[in-house]
């Protein structure tokens, strides 16, 4: 069997944040009906704190079209989305932990789980590894 063609980037970097989205929304879910709503609101602040610069990250590195790629401005996109994303992630946080009422660990657990699930779930979709 002739292994397939892999992925885009562009299709990898929005399929992994569809999928990363519906955990997020599973786990919440789970959490509000094995535990209580303030879990379920930890696990959704987790969540976003995440995937809101996440999203930022993949607008950003894959807004430009592929006829004007040249090294340099890939370069430039990647190092502008990096930098978005440090610092959406410090104000998500700031804003987590300072304004809304959850458990500091269950954000935390959520925001490493998500980590570490950009890296299997690109590594699943993406089949040159």
């Amino acid at each position: 069997m002739l292994p397939r063609p892999a992925m885009s980037v562009k299709t990898m970097a929005w399929s992994v944040l569809w999928v990363q989205l519906a955990l997020i929304v599973v786990a919440a879910l789970i959490a509000l009906l094995v535990k209580d709503a303030t879990t379920a609101g930890s696990v959704l602040s987790g969540g976003g704190t995440y995937w809101v610069p996440q999203l930022l990250f993949s607008i950003i590195s894959t807004s430009r079209p592929e006829r004007e790629l040249d090294v340099g401005l890939v370069l430039w996109d990647v190092y502008l989305a990096a930098g978005s994303k440090l610092i959406s992630t410090l104000i998500c946080f700031v804003v987590v932990f300072k304004w809304l009422d959850v458990n500091h660990a269950v954000v935390l657990i959520t925001f490493s789980l998500l980590l570490a699930s950009q890296w299997i779930i690109s590594l699943t979709l993406n089949n040159r590894y």
